[in-house]
């Protein structure tokens, strides 16, 4: 190869590179962080305060926000902590008229969660958001149901009648999620495993539009190079499966779904998926900033919080989704829209 055609070759690498907007992708995968720091990592409040402990590249760092209303830590004032010895650091603010340190110091449980924070003279207690590789709470779940009022609450979704308004629009072809090849199918709704603490679905296949499949034909194929596949939690919902789960919903809490008889549900059309990410190489699901239908700071899609792995892959999950057509958004990293401009009609087909 001579010397033109490796420059011309160069710059449609980089073209496509700046066309893409993958730079978080194009770099290494940052080492895992040890189990004993990732269990110190977290939100912590106290004086009227709140501040994050995060993982970034083998180091630790303090975030402070200034406003309550920042839920991602997104404007947060990042301080880097330099290590002393075990569960105790120095923080430095440097500015160019003065400079200040603190002690960072990290109280932890007889398991070794970290249950508090203190920073120079005060004292931040440690909020658990739920399940998972540092947080010690149980996996968030509504108020449980008996079998009896289950019995009577999917008697009632199954008679209700889909608004007329909702049929509207482009109605999409569902096939098999399992005909996207490399695909893992986690039906999170179809098991006792999930926020309701009892099944929704009578099957565990889930279903989406044809366009939406093929599209994650494609992100499959383009996260293989990285070693990770798809892993698909949820996808078509039958209308009447959101009047369950609406149904469900304790009084206090029915603003956590969209109201089903006005606007329906993005899963009613098939063009919406919540999905993450598995290992090809051991065929296991990955560590995420948070878990699935985790109603916590961790949620949100740009979360500063965790490890730089975890951001990573959440990152890298999202990018390569919305190059195929699919559109994210802000409260669930995990949940993305196919082709969100084209207008799909809510469907209440039975899948079987």
């Amino acid at each position: 190869m001579n010397l033109q055609k490796l420059l011309t070759g160069l710059a449609a690498g980089l073209l496509l590179y700046a066309q893409t907007g993958l730079g978080s992708v194009w770099a290494a995968v940052p080492p895992d962080a040890p189990k004993d720091v990732k269990h110190i990592l977290g939100f912590y409040y106290g004086n009227g305060e709140n501040i994050l402990i995060r993982e970034n590249n083998g180091r630790l760092e303090l975030l402070y926000r200034f406003a309550e209303s920042d839920k991602a830590f997104g404007g947060a004032n990042i301080y880097p902590l330099t290590k002393e010895h075990f569960d105790a650091y120095l923080m430095t603010e440097a500015g160019p008229m003065s400079a200040s340190e603190a002690k960072v110091r990290f109280e932890r449980d007889p398991d070794g969660y970290g249950i508090a924070c203190r920073v120079g003279g005060h004292t931040y207690s440690r909020y658990f958001f739920g399940q998972g590789v540092g947080e010690r709470a149980k996996a968030f779940r509504f108020p449980a149901h008996t079998a009896e009022e289950w019995t009577q609450l999917r008697k009632q979704a199954a008679e209700a009648v889909m608004p007329e308004m909702l049929a509207a629009g482009t109605a999409a072809q569902l096939v098999d999620a399992v005909t996207v090849a490399g695909i893992k199918v986690d039906s999170r709704y179809a098991l006792a495993d999930n926020c309701f603490g009892a099944p929704l679905y009578t099957t565990s296949k889930l279903m989406l539009a044809k366009e939406a499949a093929a599209a994650l034909a494609k992100v499959q194929q383009h996260l293989a190079p990285y070693g990770y596949g798809l892993v698909l939690w949820d996808a078509y919902r039958p209308w009447s499966v959101s009047k369950l789960a609406s149904l469900a919903l304790p009084v206090n809490q029915k603003g956590m779904l969209d109201d089903p008889d006005t606007k329906g549900s993005a899963h009613n059309t098939g063009a919406a998926v919540d999905v993450s990410l598995y290992s090809l190489a051991t065929g296991e699901q990955v560590e995420m900033v948070s878990g699935f239908d985790e109603p916590s700071l961790r949620q949100f899609a740009s979360y500063a919080g965790g490890t730089a792995r975890q951001r990573y892959l959440r990152d890298l999950l999202r990018e390569t989704m919305e190059l195929y057509g699919f559109k994210g958004i802000e409260m669930e990293w995990w949940h993305f829209d196919y082709s969100p401009s084209t207008n799909w009609a809510h469907l209440n087909v039975e899948v079987r």
